[in-house]
């Protein structure tokens, strides 16, 4: 009953911001009735350098609803989802991105929505739906790091002279070993449960997918320890040999891997 009356009240809560942001809307389509694309434009710029979100949110959706084409529309829908992010919506962020890729595909400034597509998903931790939920780090689904690093490939790959390409071939490495580390928390978590068999396929997916990361290492000491545990000692004897193989002086090489706790947050972050 507890639990009803909280998801009641956050559906209310919810409602009301909705019916706030809908009446600050109409408020300001009341305002710039009559104005420019132009002086509209000037305004919502002007709001998004004081980071004045809110008001720079409503001022480039009037625009897009108003002037919905141009270059000025174009720009405003960058604006907008930068704005998004930085009131904390990431989730009407990147769909404003995705809209502007799917609409504009050889805009001038596409090597611009692309990294802002991979910068809200690198700096988005856990989601909207996460905050609510209180979700366990653990269970974090990695296809915002994932899609992270497809945008910032494609800067890299398409647009290697864009000022963004530095930083975007910086962040992918960084992703890289966030997503590998990633593995090794899961593969770690299967064996403290002793859930061999998935200990071991977290750690396959790691080599086979991360081959060049530092994670390679406990990966294999992993599955050592798995093949074992499961009967499977020619297994687990072969991959001791791979093991002593690629990392002869490996901790793992003088005593078995054990359980320790590995904290999750910063792991990818600069």
């Amino acid at each position: 009953m507890c639990s009803f009356f909280k998801k009641l009240i956050a559906v209310i809560v919810s409602l009301i911001v909705i019916g706030c942001a809908s009446d600050a809307l109409d408020s300001v389509r009341e305002e710039t009735k009559g104005w420019s694309v132009e002086k509209i434009y000037a305004e919502a710029s002007a709001k998004l350098a004081d980071h004045s979100w809110s008001k720079a949110i409503k001022l480039y959706e009037v625009l897009e609803a108003t002037y919905p084409y141009g270059t000025y529309a174009q720009q405003g829908m960058l604006d907008l989802a930068y704005a998004y992010y930085n009131s904390d919506t990431p989730e009407l962020a990147i769909p404003e991105i995705d809209m502007f890729i799917r609409t504009y595909p050889t805009n001038a400034n596409m090597d611009y929505a692309l990294y802002l597509k991979g910068y809200i998903n690198y700096y988005n931790d856990n989601g909207l739906m996460a905050r609510f939920s209180k979700q366990d780090l653990s269970e974090r689904d990695p296809k915002g790091l994932r899609d992270a690093y497809a945008a910032f490939a494609e800067v890299v790959e398409k647009y290697p002279n864009s000022k963004y390409a530095p930083d975007s071939k910086d962040k992918m490495n960084k992703l890289v070993n966030a997503l590998a580390r990633g593995e090794l928390f899961r593969s770690r978590h299967y064996m403290q449960i002793r859930a061999y068999l998935a200990a071991v396929n977290r750690a396959q997916l790691l080599i086979k997918t991360y081959p060049n990361t530092a994670y390679v290492e406990e990966a294999l000491a992993i599955q050592v320890v798995a093949y074992r545990e499961l009967g499977e000692l020619t297994l687990s004897q072969q991959t001791q040999q791979v093991l002593v193989m690629n990392f002869p002086q490996s901790q793992y090489v003088r005593s078995p891997w054990v359980y320790q706790d590995m904290p999750w947050y910063t792991f990818w972050r600069s």
